[in-house]
């Protein structure tokens, strides 16, 4: 039997607004949606597979090409997945070298955003203050985000009482805290986020058949994620 490793998986959503001329000489509008996601067996210093801000550029670029346009006149493909290839492309000739190295795809949905996931299964507030960041980052500020944890919901039978266990966790130890107190030492990003609730519940569905690769998401915003994907031996 093969061995998976272990993975970080990051999404950022960037919206706008446009349309799409067809053959007959109609219009196809919608709000598109572009996710781009990244992925890396490890984290930079800070706790990221790459800082979201860094992906600025390329939401720059959609604003400014894509926003409000005919795609047609924008893009030679103006399929959501023709749309997806311009701007994968366009991210890998335009953004920086330590991104592009782990950048996975971009995805393209037309449609209003999408309400939270049905596999959804835990929500909590917290506080975070994230260090060794660039002077003047605003992540270096102690904040806070309304936070959405949720597994693939095909791994939700095999748990069992666990999800019931960890939102009652989340309720009595995170909720309401500053999660840097949660867990000492560790840089509270998103990832180690994901990564620490993930080998939460390792610990706990030892005995549910086939848990050991699924993944846990966490989400800060409506518009970012991250999974940790534990390895199988």
């Amino acid at each position: 039997m093969s061995s998976t490793p272990a993975l970080f998986r990051i999404g950022k959503n960037f919206r706008f607004e446009a349309t799409r001329r067809l053959d007959d000489g109609t219009y196809d509008g919608h709000s598109f949606t572009a996710e781009v996601v990244l992925s890396s067996p490890v984290l930079t210093p800070e706790g990221f597979v790459v800082d979201f801000g860094d992906l600025a550029p390329l939401k720059r670029y959609i604003d400014g090409a894509l926003d409000h346009q005919i795609l047609n006149e924008a893009v030679k493909d103006a399929s959501n997945e023709g749309i997806a290839e311009h701007l994968l492309g366009w991210a890998r000739n335009h953004l920086p070298t330590d991104v592009t190295l782990v950048l996975e795809e971009v995805r393209v949905r037309t449609g209003r955003p999408r309400p939270l996931p049905s596999a959804a299964f835990a929500a909590f507030e917290a506080s975070h203050q994230l260090f060794g960041l660039r002077d003047g980052h605003p992540c270096g500020r102690l904040h806070g985000h309304s936070y959405v944890l949720s597994v693939p919901a095909a791994a939700v039978p095999r748990l069992g009482d666990v999800p019931v266990l960890l939102r009652n966790h989340l309720r009595s130890a995170v909720h309401g805290r500053i999660a840097n107190k949660v867990i000492p030492g560790v840089n509270p990003t998103s990832e180690n986020l994901a990564q620490h609730f993930s080998q939460w519940l390792a610990d706990r569905a030892m005995g549910a058949t086939g848990w050991g690769g699924a993944c846990v998401r966490v989400s800060e915003t409506e518009t970012s994620w991250a999974e940790y994907a534990g390895g199988t031996a």
